[in-house]
């Protein structure tokens, strides 16, 4: 190695975006570079590594003088994304992080240098979402990740160790979802069961119609209070007209007994005056 190439250099903050690669993928790199030489420049920008950061190590490590050329270019970021976003094995929640995370980079150096290299055009969702190979929500998804978690949960997953989904739920505050009857709840079907979504939508069904016939019969607890109440007061009207029914017919009885009686001693007596005449 020259003396320049024998001080290690740093990786440049965009490089460092991009997760390192496996022991595995790495010993693949060594290998390769041992039989085929250096096939591949390194990078460097403002005396950092911009690109080319395993390749850098895995030449180090082989005792080989790298081939490092000074990037004069006017996007880093461009050139960097490009370069390495589909050649690498990434998941599109780690390309939407990264792309986000890059963003964040050029942000922070236009607010505190005016001069900065950059020119790359990442200031839309849909901008963005095209760079990184994903979809528009995936990307938001991103932003949102960059913007609101801890650096050590966008590490994690830029590295692959956690995935965007899961990472976003960390940093969202749980709904607050209204309780609802049990039989009503919705269970989740990871294998998309059709007969089982149909089953559990005729029980939700049927609890509906369980319900509304609870409330009809709660809404008539009323009436049949007020019903129940009148039933009493009509059978005790009942009651008293019966005794009275009873009454009067025992007073008529006792009457047409007294006619009867008087009619007898009306005719005796008129037999009585026939004979005397």
């Amino acid at each position: 190695m020259t003396e320049k190439n024998k001080q290690t250099l740093e990786l440049h903050p965009l490089c460092t975006y991009f997760p390192r690669m496996s022991e595995a993928e790495f010993n693949s790199l060594k290998d390769n570079i041992q039989s085929n030489g250096q096939t591949h420049p390194i990078y460097t920008l403002d005396g950092m590594i911009l690109d080319g950061g395993n390749r850098y190590r895995a030449l180090c490590e082989l005792g080989i003088d790298p081939v490092v050329i000074e990037y004069t270019g006017s996007n880093p970021t461009q050139f960097i994304l490009s370069s390495n976003l589909h050649r690498r094995h990434l998941t599109q929640g780690q390309s939407a992080a990264i792309v986000s995370a890059s963003l964040s980079w050029i942000n922070a150096q236009t607010t505190h240098n005016s001069q900065t290299h950059d020119t790359v055009q990442l200031d839309t969702a849909t901008s963005r979402a095209k760079q990184s190979g994903v979809g528009q929500r995936t990307q938001q998804l991103a932003d949102k990740l960059v913007k609101e978690a801890p650096a050590e949960l966008i590490k994690e997953v830029i590295d692959g160790k956690k995935s965007l989904n899961k990472a976003i739920k960390e940093i969202t505050p749980p709904k607050l979802v209204e309780a609802k009857p049990e039989s009503a709840s919705i269970i989740e079907n990871d294998e998309g069961d059709e007969d089982g979504l149909n089953k559990q939508q005729g029980r939700t069904k049927a609890s509906e119609v369980d319900k509304d016939a609870v409330l009809k019969t709660s809404e008539s607890d009323g009436k049949l209070s007020a019903s129940l109440e009148e039933i009493k007061k009509l059978s005790e009207l009942n009651r008293v007209l019966n005794e009275r029914i009873v009454g009067l017919t025992h007073e008529k009885n006792e009457a047409v007994k007294a006619a009867k009686y008087w009619e007898d001693k009306f005719l005796e007596l008129e037999a009585k005056i026939d004979k005397e005449l």
